[in-house]
Protein backbone atom coordinates (compact mmCIF):
# COMPACT_ATOMS: atom_id res chain seq x y z
CA UNK A 1 0.00 0.00 0.00
CA UNK A 2 1.16 3.29 -0.86
CA UNK A 3 -0.10 5.19 2.09
CA UNK A 4 2.29 4.66 5.74
CA UNK A 5 -1.51 5.59 7.30
CA UNK A 6 -3.57 3.32 5.32
CA UNK A 7 -1.08 0.57 6.74
CA UNK A 8 -1.45 2.18 10.33
CA UNK A 9 -4.99 1.94 10.21
CA UNK A 10 -5.05 -1.65 8.62
CA UNK A 11 -2.84 -2.66 11.61
CA UNK A 12 -4.90 -1.21 14.04
CA UNK A 13 -8.05 -2.79 12.29
CA UNK A 14 -6.63 -6.19 12.44
CA UNK A 15 -4.95 -5.74 16.38
CA UNK A 16 -8.73 -4.35 17.27
CA UNK A 17 -10.38 -7.22 15.28
CA UNK A 18 -8.01 -9.75 16.91
CA UNK A 19 -8.87 -9.15 20.33
CA UNK A 20 -12.92 -8.44 19.83
CA UNK A 21 -12.63 -12.25 18.74
CA UNK A 22 -11.39 -12.63 22.31
CA UNK A 23 -15.11 -11.76 23.36
CA UNK A 24 -16.83 -13.31 20.63
CA UNK A 25 -19.56 -16.22 21.12
CA UNK A 26 -19.02 -14.92 25.12
CA UNK A 27 -22.07 -14.16 27.53
CA UNK A 28 -21.25 -10.79 28.14
CA UNK A 29 -22.96 -8.04 29.75
CA UNK A 30 -24.56 -5.27 27.52
CA UNK A 31 -25.11 -2.17 28.27
CA UNK A 32 -27.51 0.65 26.48
CA UNK A 33 -26.32 3.86 25.58
CA UNK A 34 -29.04 6.60 24.96
CA UNK A 35 -30.40 5.84 21.73
CA UNK A 36 -30.92 2.13 22.79
CA UNK A 37 -28.00 0.56 21.15
CA UNK A 38 -26.21 -2.10 22.44
CA UNK A 39 -22.43 -1.66 24.21
CA UNK A 40 -20.25 -4.26 25.47
CA UNK A 41 -16.83 -4.97 26.74
CA UNK A 42 -15.55 -5.56 22.95
CA UNK A 43 -16.76 -2.14 22.25
CA UNK A 44 -14.78 -1.06 24.26
CA UNK A 45 -11.73 -2.72 24.37
CA UNK A 46 -11.60 -2.45 20.92
CA UNK A 47 -11.70 1.79 20.92
CA UNK A 48 -8.50 1.50 23.36
CA UNK A 49 -6.40 -0.92 21.04
CA UNK A 50 -7.51 1.84 17.84
CA UNK A 51 -6.98 5.07 19.91
CA UNK A 52 -4.15 3.89 21.52
CA UNK A 53 -2.33 3.45 18.06
CA UNK A 54 -3.69 6.17 16.19
CA UNK A 55 -3.07 8.94 18.80
CA UNK A 56 0.29 8.62 18.20
CA UNK A 57 -0.39 10.37 14.72
CA UNK A 58 -1.22 13.70 16.19
CA UNK A 59 -4.84 14.04 14.72
CA UNK A 60 -7.35 14.19 16.61
CA UNK A 61 -9.80 10.56 17.03
CA UNK A 62 -13.14 10.38 17.04
CA UNK A 63 -14.62 7.23 17.72
CA UNK A 64 -18.12 5.89 18.85
CA UNK A 65 -17.03 5.45 22.07
CA UNK A 66 -15.08 8.23 22.76
CA UNK A 67 -15.44 11.58 24.56
CA UNK A 68 -15.46 14.41 21.62
CA UNK A 69 -16.67 14.53 18.22
CA UNK A 70 -13.76 17.57 17.40
CA UNK A 71 -16.46 19.17 15.22
CA UNK A 72 -14.00 21.35 14.69
CA UNK A 73 -10.90 19.84 13.26
CA UNK A 74 -10.14 19.88 9.67
CA UNK A 75 -8.27 16.32 9.70
CA UNK A 76 -8.81 13.63 12.00
CA UNK A 77 -9.44 10.12 12.23
CA UNK A 78 -13.17 8.51 12.28
CA UNK A 79 -13.68 5.41 14.11
CA UNK A 80 -16.67 3.16 14.68
CA UNK A 81 -14.69 0.19 16.34
CA UNK A 82 -17.18 -2.15 16.39
CA UNK A 83 -20.02 -1.60 13.78
CA UNK A 84 -22.44 -4.08 13.80
CA UNK A 85 -22.39 -4.94 17.78
CA UNK A 86 -26.37 -6.64 17.31
CA UNK A 87 -24.53 -8.55 14.51
CA UNK A 88 -21.76 -9.68 16.79
CA UNK A 89 -24.19 -10.44 19.87
CA UNK A 90 -26.26 -12.51 17.09
CA UNK A 91 -23.36 -14.16 16.01
CA UNK A 92 -23.39 -13.93 12.49
CA UNK A 93 -19.92 -13.00 11.54
CA UNK A 94 -21.18 -9.74 10.23
CA UNK A 95 -19.72 -7.23 12.41
CA UNK A 96 -16.83 -4.99 11.30
CA UNK A 97 -14.20 -2.70 12.37
CA UNK A 98 -13.86 1.03 10.59
CA UNK A 99 -11.40 3.31 10.41
CA UNK A 100 -11.19 6.55 7.70
CA UNK A 101 -8.85 9.47 8.03
CA UNK A 102 -11.24 12.78 7.04
CA UNK A 103 -9.89 15.75 5.08
CA UNK A 104 -11.40 19.15 4.51
CA UNK A 105 -15.17 17.27 5.13
CA UNK A 106 -14.23 14.17 3.12
CA UNK A 107 -12.93 10.44 3.61
CA UNK A 108 -9.13 10.06 2.00
CA UNK A 109 -8.35 6.39 3.71
CA UNK A 110 -10.36 4.04 5.11
CA UNK A 111 -10.29 0.92 6.49
CA UNK A 112 -13.10 -1.78 7.12
CA UNK A 113 -12.17 -5.43 8.48
CA UNK A 114 -14.55 -8.27 9.54
CA UNK A 115 -12.95 -10.30 11.44
CA UNK A 116 -14.96 -12.71 11.92
CA UNK A 117 -14.72 -13.43 8.15
CA UNK A 118 -11.42 -12.36 8.09
CA UNK A 119 -12.11 -9.87 5.41
CA UNK A 120 -9.92 -6.99 4.97
CA UNK A 121 -10.98 -4.16 2.36
CA UNK A 122 -8.67 -0.74 2.08
CA UNK A 123 -8.39 2.25 -0.16
CA UNK A 124 -7.51 5.99 -0.80
CA UNK A 125 -9.71 7.82 -3.10
CA UNK A 126 -8.18 8.60 -5.90
CA UNK A 127 -5.80 6.03 -5.89
CA UNK A 128 -5.56 1.97 -6.89
CA UNK A 129 -4.68 1.11 -3.35
CA UNK A 130 -7.59 -0.69 -2.08
CA UNK A 131 -7.63 -4.26 -2.02
CA UNK A 132 -10.52 -7.31 -0.54
CA UNK A 133 -10.31 -10.56 0.82
CA UNK A 134 -13.60 -12.23 0.46
CA UNK A 135 -15.54 -15.39 0.19
CA UNK A 136 -17.68 -16.62 -2.87
CA UNK A 137 -19.47 -14.11 -4.83
CA UNK A 138 -23.45 -13.28 -5.52
CA UNK A 139 -24.65 -13.89 -9.17
CA UNK A 140 -28.07 -13.09 -9.87
CA UNK A 141 -29.35 -13.54 -13.62
CA UNK A 142 -32.96 -12.72 -14.61
CA UNK A 143 -34.80 -14.80 -16.63
CA UNK A 144 -30.90 -16.26 -17.96
CA UNK A 145 -30.55 -12.97 -19.74
CA UNK A 146 -28.89 -10.18 -18.28
CA UNK A 147 -27.71 -9.30 -14.80
CA UNK A 148 -30.55 -7.91 -12.67
CA UNK A 149 -30.10 -5.32 -9.41
CA UNK A 150 -29.27 -6.68 -6.25
CA UNK A 151 -29.50 -4.69 -3.52
CA UNK A 152 -27.98 -5.13 0.11
CA UNK A 153 -30.15 -4.35 2.74
CA UNK A 154 -29.82 -4.49 6.55
CA UNK A 155 -30.39 -6.80 8.72
CA UNK A 156 -31.11 -4.95 11.88
CA UNK A 157 -31.76 -1.53 10.17
CA UNK A 158 -34.42 -1.90 7.42
CA UNK A 159 -37.09 0.97 6.26
CA UNK A 160 -40.57 -0.45 4.78
CA UNK A 161 -39.55 2.06 2.37
CA UNK A 162 -36.63 -0.63 0.89
CA UNK A 163 -39.23 -1.95 -0.28
CA UNK A 164 -40.67 0.66 -2.58
CA UNK A 165 -37.02 1.31 -4.01
CA UNK A 166 -36.98 -2.20 -5.10
CA UNK A 167 -40.42 -2.07 -6.71
CA UNK A 168 -39.03 1.15 -8.81
CA UNK A 169 -35.77 0.00 -9.46
CA UNK A 170 -36.24 -3.47 -10.93
CA UNK A 171 -34.58 -5.13 -8.02
CA UNK A 172 -34.93 -9.01 -8.30
CA UNK A 173 -32.58 -9.91 -5.13
CA UNK A 174 -32.31 -8.76 -2.27
CA UNK A 175 -28.56 -9.61 0.38
CA UNK A 176 -29.42 -8.71 3.97
CA UNK A 177 -26.04 -7.73 5.08
CA UNK A 178 -24.76 -6.04 8.50
CA UNK A 179 -22.37 -3.09 9.32
CA UNK A 180 -20.00 -1.69 7.18
CA UNK A 181 -19.31 -5.28 4.71
CA UNK A 182 -22.45 -3.84 2.53
CA UNK A 183 -19.53 -0.89 1.16
CA UNK A 184 -16.78 -3.86 0.79
CA UNK A 185 -19.00 -6.11 -1.19
CA UNK A 186 -20.36 -3.49 -2.93
CA UNK A 187 -16.87 -2.04 -3.48
CA UNK A 188 -15.99 -5.85 -5.09
CA UNK A 189 -19.58 -6.43 -7.17
CA UNK A 190 -21.13 -8.93 -5.14
CA UNK A 191 -23.76 -6.48 -4.95
CA UNK A 192 -25.10 -3.48 -6.70
CA UNK A 193 -26.86 -0.83 -4.49
CA UNK A 194 -27.02 0.33 -1.01
CA UNK A 195 -30.15 1.91 -0.08
CA UNK A 196 -30.21 3.94 3.93
CA UNK A 197 -33.47 5.25 4.59
CA UNK A 198 -33.23 5.08 8.60
CA UNK A 199 -30.32 7.22 10.91
CA UNK A 200 -26.89 6.73 11.03
CA UNK A 201 -23.95 8.19 12.08
CA UNK A 202 -20.86 9.19 10.49
CA UNK A 203 -18.58 6.34 11.70
CA UNK A 204 -20.82 3.99 10.31
CA UNK A 205 -19.96 5.55 6.70
CA UNK A 206 -16.70 7.12 6.29
CA UNK A 207 -14.36 4.15 6.17
CA UNK A 208 -16.88 2.49 4.05
CA UNK A 209 -17.32 5.55 1.41
CA UNK A 210 -13.24 5.63 1.17
CA UNK A 211 -13.33 1.88 0.26
CA UNK A 212 -15.92 2.15 -2.44
CA UNK A 213 -14.93 5.78 -4.03
CA UNK A 214 -11.30 4.19 -4.21
CA UNK A 215 -12.96 1.40 -5.89
CA UNK A 216 -14.86 3.84 -8.45
CA UNK A 217 -18.40 3.43 -6.36
CA UNK A 218 -19.94 6.53 -4.42
CA UNK A 219 -21.63 7.38 -0.75
CA UNK A 220 -24.00 9.95 -2.11
CA UNK A 221 -26.79 12.60 -0.53
CA UNK A 222 -30.13 10.88 -1.41
CA UNK A 223 -31.74 14.29 -1.23
CA UNK A 224 -28.69 15.68 -3.67
CA UNK A 225 -26.97 12.99 -5.37
CA UNK A 226 -23.66 14.61 -3.99
CA UNK A 227 -21.00 12.88 -2.40
CA UNK A 228 -21.71 12.43 1.73
CA UNK A 229 -19.41 15.31 3.47
CA UNK A 230 -18.78 14.77 7.41
CA UNK A 231 -18.14 17.23 10.70
CA UNK A 232 -21.96 17.67 10.54
CA UNK A 233 -24.22 18.29 13.41
CA UNK A 234 -23.82 15.67 15.81
CA UNK A 235 -22.15 13.69 13.55
CA UNK A 236 -25.11 12.69 11.80
CA UNK A 237 -26.58 11.40 8.00
CA UNK A 238 -29.24 12.24 6.29
CA UNK A 239 -30.64 9.33 4.02
CA UNK A 240 -27.57 7.87 1.80
CA UNK A 241 -27.64 5.94 -1.37
CA UNK A 242 -24.05 3.48 -2.01
CA UNK A 243 -23.58 2.29 -5.19
CA UNK A 244 -20.95 0.78 -7.29
CA UNK A 245 -19.09 1.49 -10.32
CA UNK A 246 -20.26 2.21 -13.38
CA UNK A 247 -24.16 2.64 -11.46
CA UNK A 248 -24.86 6.42 -11.44
CA UNK A 249 -26.74 8.71 -8.80
CA UNK A 250 -29.03 9.14 -12.58
CA UNK A 251 -29.67 5.56 -12.61
CA UNK A 252 -32.14 4.99 -10.12
CA UNK A 253 -35.68 6.33 -9.29
CA UNK A 254 -35.81 7.61 -5.59
CA UNK A 255 -38.99 8.82 -3.54
CA UNK A 256 -38.09 12.15 -2.65
CA UNK A 257 -37.87 12.56 1.17
CA UNK A 258 -36.94 15.76 3.33
CA UNK A 259 -33.15 16.58 3.50
CA UNK A 260 -32.79 16.39 7.03
CA UNK A 261 -29.92 14.68 9.35
CA UNK A 262 -31.59 11.57 10.97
Amino acid sequence: MSSQWLQLAVDAAREAGNVILGFYHRDLPVERKDDGSPLTLADRAAHQIIAARLEATGVPVVSEEGGSLHLDARRYWLVDPLDGTKDFLAGNDEFTVNIALVEAQKPVLGVVYAPALDELYAGEPGKTSWYAKAGARTECIADGQAPCLRVAVSRFHDHPDVEVFAQANGVCLRVPMGSALKYGRLALGDVDVFPRLVGSSEWDTAAGQAVLEAAGGRVLDWSTGESLRYGKEKRRNPRLLALRAPYRFADFKLKQYGPELL
